[in-house]
C-alpha cells in the first residue's frame, strides 16, 4: 500500500504539471490555486447572562488550552510524589530502627504523624512558590503572560495542601504497619493509585473539561484535586458550584483519612512482626 501510494503521488504530480503546461498557466497562478488556508481554532460561543446576547467566539489559545493544564497537573503530581509518598518508607525505617519508640517518649502518635505531614507541606509549598514564580517570570519574558490563569492560583494551593494531607496521612499510617522494605513495597503502588489514575485521563479531560467524564471524576474526592485543577486551568468556564462542591468533598474526605490514619498509626507504630494485611488495617482503624 505504501509503494502504491508513493507511485500514485509521483504520477499525479507529473500529470498535474502536464495539465498546467497545456493550459499555459503561470506558476504564480498555480500556486494561488493551491494555496493552503490556515484554519484557526475558536472557543465556544457564549451568552451574556445579564443581557441574553450571544457573544462571538474568540480565537482559542492553544497554550492555555493544553500546555497550562498539563503543567498544573505535572506540578501537583511532582509535589505529592516529593512530599507524601516518601513518608511510607521514612516511617517504616524509623519504626524498624526503634527511632519511633524514642520519639514517642516525647510526643503523642498523632503529633508524630502530624509533624511528618506538615513537614511535607512546608517542602511542597516552598517548591511550588519557586516553580510558580519562575513560570510567571518566564511567561513575562517570552510574552505569553496572558496565557497564565492567575485566578486559579488560590485553588491550586488549597487543593495541593489538602491533597498532600490526604495522601501523606495515609502513607504515614501505612508506613507504621510495615516491618521492612518488602512490606512497604507491597503497599506503595496501591496507595499511589489516587495520584496515578488521574494521569491516565488527563488528555480527555483537557479536550472536554465540561464532559460527563471530567465532571464526574472531579467530584470523586481522591481524584478531585488533580482533575478539578485540570478543568479550572482550561479556558472553558467551569460553574463555581463544582469547584466549591469538590473542595467540600476533599475537606471531608481528608478529615476522614486523617482520622483513620491517626488510629492506624497510633496502634501499629509500636507493633512488631505483624504483616500489613487488610484485616489488620481494619482492626487498627476501627478497633484500636
Amino acid at each position: 500500500d505504501n509503494i502504491r501510494y508513493w507511485f500514485g503521488n509521483v504520477i499525479n504530480e507529473h500529470l498535474r504539471k502536464l495539465r498546467v503546461s497545456e493550459l499555459n498557466l503561470e506558476q504564480e497562478e498555480v500556486n494561488a490555486l493551491f494555496r493552503w488556508i490556515n484554519i484557526e481554532g475558536m472557543g465556544l460561543v457564549s451568552v451574556d447572562r445579564k443581557t441574553g446576547e450571544q457573544q462571538e467566539a474568540e480565537a482559542a489559545n492553544e497554550l492555555q488550552s493544553f500546555l497550562v493544564p498539563y503543567i498544573i497537573v505535572l506540578l501537583m503530581f511532582m509535589l505529592v510524589m516529593m512530599s507524601s509518598i516518601p513518608l511510607l518508607s521514612v516511617v517504616m525505617e524509623e519504626k524498624s530502627e526503634k527511632i519511633a519508640e524514642v520519639l514517642l517518649g516525647s510526643v503523642t502518635p498523632f503529633q508524630f504523624m502530624t509533624g511528618k505531614v506538615l513537614g511535607g507541606i512546608g517542602v511542597s509549598l516552598t517548591t511550588a512558590v519557586i516553580y510558580v514564580s519562575a513560570g510567571i517570570v518566564t511567561a513575562r519574558l517570552t510574552g505569553v503572560e496572558s496565557s497564565i490563569p492567575y485566578e486559579i492560583l488560590p485553588w491550586f494551593f488549597v487543593y495541593t495542601i489538602l491533597f498532600i494531607i490526604m495522601v501523606g496521612s495515609g502513607m504515614a499510617a501505612l508506613g507504621a504497619t510495615c516491618n521492612d522494605n518488602k512490606d512497604a513495597q507491597s503497599l506503595q503502588f496501591p496507595a499511589m493509585l489516587p495520584v496515578i489514575i488521574p494521569l491516565f485521563v488527563i488528555v480527555p479531560v483537557i479536550q472536554n473539561p465540561t464532559g460527563s467524564l471530567a465532571t464526574t471524576l472531579s467530584l470523586i474526592p481522591p481524584f478531585t484535586p488533580t482533575i478539578m485543577m485540570t478543568r479550572l486551568a482550561t479556558p472553558v468556564t467551569i460553574p463555581l458550584w463544582q469547584p466549591l462542591a469538590g473542595l467540600a468533598g476533599v475537606v471531608l474526605f481528608t478529615i476522614l483519612t486523617v482520622w483513620i490514619g491517626a488510629r492506624i498509626f497510633r496502634t501499629a507504630i509500636l507493633i512488631q512482626g505483624q504483616k500489613p494485611t487488610l484485616s489488620n488495617l481494619f482492626r487498627y482503624a476501627f478497633r484500636g
